[in-house]
């Protein structure tokens, strides 16, 4: 599995050419929840005064993601907004503050953050949450705010984000422990539960 990055620290990366030309920066992550996966970056231009450009970088177009930059062949890779962003895309992609409820009805908190593969992937592994009371309960978790892992069936309806409720046994405090417990997760569930 590649390293692990919340979507909230790609904004502002400079997007830059394989030439090493900084042609934008990330302005915005569009997260298409049925696919479960990132499929683009809305733009703005560099530099303090710059606003919104007119045109996204679709994933497609993405040669490599990493914590200081995104990676593109060349300029001619970026495309018109509306191709990233279509209406659907963006009404599914509405992820950030909704609740998050399990499959069995329980809700256990409220995403705060999207936690995406880097590489070439633009899979989205797990959300980082406010974590409900009934998470937290019965735990010794000082944070009330963990990382939990996406199952396959994932749902969302724009108010609300549903994952499989054995998820909630793989939470955890901080990024780097939340990579191992994903592979747990996704390897037949068989880690062990905190």
């Amino acid at each position: 599995m590649n390293e692990l990055m919340a979507a909230r620290s790609l904004t502002t990366l400079p997007v830059v050419t394989l030439g090493g030309e900084a042609v934008a920066q990330v302005k915005d992550t569009v997260f298409d929840a049925a696919a479960g996966r990132v499929t683009g970056f809305t733009l703005s231009g560099r530099g303090l005064l710059s606003g919104p450009l007119k045109l996204s970088l679709p994933w497609a177009a993405v040669h490599s993601l990493g914590h200081d930059a995104v990676m593109i062949v060349d300029a001619g890779a970026l495309a018109d907004t509306p191709v990233v962003v279509a209406r659907r895309e963006a009404q599914q992609g509405r992820v950030l503050h909704a609740k998050v409820l399990t499959d069995e009805g329980a809700e256990v908190g409220t995403v705060l953050d999207v936690v995406v593969e880097g590489g070439t992937s633009g899979r989205v592994v797990g959300f980082r949450i406010a974590a409900g009371k009934a998470l937290v309960q019965g735990s010794r978790r000082r944070r009330h705010r963990v990382y939990v892992p996406r199952g396959e069936t994932l749902a969302v309806s724009g108010r609300a984000l549903v994952i499989p409720a054995d998820a909630t046994r793989y939470v955890a405090d901080d990024l780097p422990s939340f990579a191992a417990r994903v592979g747990a997760f996704h390897e037949g569930r068989e880690g062990t539960p905190p």
